[in-house]
């Protein structure tokens, strides 16, 4: 019974093995005619119908239509036409850049100064200066009213002094006054005034009123008690702002302190907004937004510069032979490099590449051939355009396609030859070889 199940399997695999043997070797194997076929650096041929490409002549299994060789790299006069083509030549000069920023103005935080009583009481009144933020205030200017029973009862041990005529007491009691900031009211006394139980506090600084750090006016309403040495106003010069920018990493360290940067207003509304300069630099990094936050200061009078107004920076920047910052003033320090439009570079990220002008042929034609490059930073021109630094891979005065360069590497991926996808040329796929 067992030699009986096994008969039929052997017989099953000594017929497979004489149908090998039989079978033509070119069947088994692919001849050697046909490596460029496989590897796909041979001649394509496409069908102008339908989505078809073969690696042989003939005409289309799809449609039937006679295929034609696809070329890339060499266009005459009217695919250039058709195409769009537009060549630009890799020029060589400074790698300046300008850099934009938006940031938000603010009064600068150095002129801060704060108005504090140093004697506890009640607000009874509020003066013009204690009434809205942004107000400016002179120096000498009334803030509020307070209602002070201490002051009060030192006016009286004031004038009791003066009826003794005891000197130690009454020079101990104007220095308390001196203290308190309220010299005119001991003079009052002195000068044989009767004392009051409610005094004015100056200003006495001059400045514009803040609003409160925490939210709200921040001023004091009437009837609330303050403690001595509290602080009841804050003022900053009103001329002065600071400019806070969020610059990318890959600019920011381009920047220098010091140097100076040209305001536009983001409405374009007129007066045109000062010059500032660069103050400051942060050493860090933000987290998130990866950029460095970058101070101006700037001297803004009237309008200008409106606090919470959004201005756009532009900033000048140089760089050296070695790419690093150089001063934008002295032109003698800029580097000079090879320098290519934008448009002219296909890229993956990683890998970047430009259709280069090989030659140029008697009839019209060009023959363009791929140029992989090796690129330095990119640049904002002044006139808006961007601009590669090439480290490697062209020259100045090579002519590359700035327009069309993306069909010439798709055609150059259909015919199979090098391209920015595929450095050494691209493998026909199984399903689009001819039959």
């Amino acid at each position: 019974m067992r030699w009986t199940t096994l008969l039929p399997a052997a017989a099953g695999l000594a017929a497979g093995a004489l149908l090998l043997a039989l079978l033509p070797e070119t069947v088994l194997f692919a001849p050697a005619s046909s490596h460029a076929e496989a590897t796909g650096t041979g001649t394509r041929y496409a069908c102008p119908m339908m989505d078809f490409i073969g690696r042989r002549p003939g005409d289309c299994p799809v449609c039937g239509m006679r295929m034609s060789p696809v070329e890339a790299g060499e266009l005459n006069r009217e695919q250039q036409s058709r195409m769009g083509l537009e060549l630009v030549r890799v020029t060589e000069g400074p790698a300046t850049a300008v850099i934009r920023a938006h940031g938000i103005a603010r009064y600068d935080e150095r002129t801060f100064q704060a108005v504090v009583p140093r004697v506890a009481g009640r607000v009874v009144r509020r003066h013009p200066a204690a009434l809205h933020p942004g107000t400016v205030v002179q120096a000498g200017d009334p803030v509020i009213d307070l209602f002070s029973p201490e002051v009060f009862a030192a006016q009286g041990e004031l004038a009791a002094a003066l009826k003794l005529a005891d000197a130690h007491a009454i020079h101990a009691l104007v220095e308390r006054f001196l203290r308190w900031q309220l010299p005119a009211v001991a003079q009052a006394v002195i000068a044989g005034g009767a004392p009051v139980d409610t005094v004015t506090l100056a200003s006495p600084y001059g400045g514009v009123v803040l609003p409160g750090a925490t939210g709200g006016t921040g001023l004091p309403e009437v009837g609330t008690e303050l403690a001595a040495d509290a602080v009841l106003l804050r003022l900053a010069d009103p001329a002065a702002r600071i400019l806070v920018l969020q610059v990318t990493e890959t600019r920011a360290r381009w920047l220098r302190t010091g140097q100076a940067v040209t305001l536009a207003r983001e409405d374009g509304t007129e007066p045109a907004p000062p010059a500032a300069e660069v103050a400051w630099i942060s050493p860090a990094l933000h987290p998130e937004l990866r950029t460095r936050e970058v101070h101006l200061h700037v001297r803004a009078e009237g309008d200008q510069l409106p606090p919470g107004s959004v201005a756009e920076a532009r900033l000048n920047a140089t760089l050296a032979p070695d790419l690093t910052p150089a001063d934008p003033a002295r032109a003698a320090d800029a580097g000079r490099f090879p320098l290519v439009p934008r448009s002219a570079i296909l890229s993956t990220g990683v890998r970047h590449v430009a259709w280069r002008v090989a030659a140029r042929l008697p009839d019209g034609r060009i023959r363009l051939e791929l140029a992989p490059v090796a690129l330095g930073p990119r640049l904002e021109a002044a006139d808006g355009g961007d601009l590669y630094v090439v480290r490697h891979g062209l020259r100045p005065g090579d002519e590359v396609a700035a327009r069309g360069a993306f069909l010439i590497d798709s055609q150059a991926q259909l015919a199979g030859q090098p391209s920015l996808l595929f450095p050494t040329g691209q493998p026909a796929p199984g399903t689009a070889s001819a039959p």
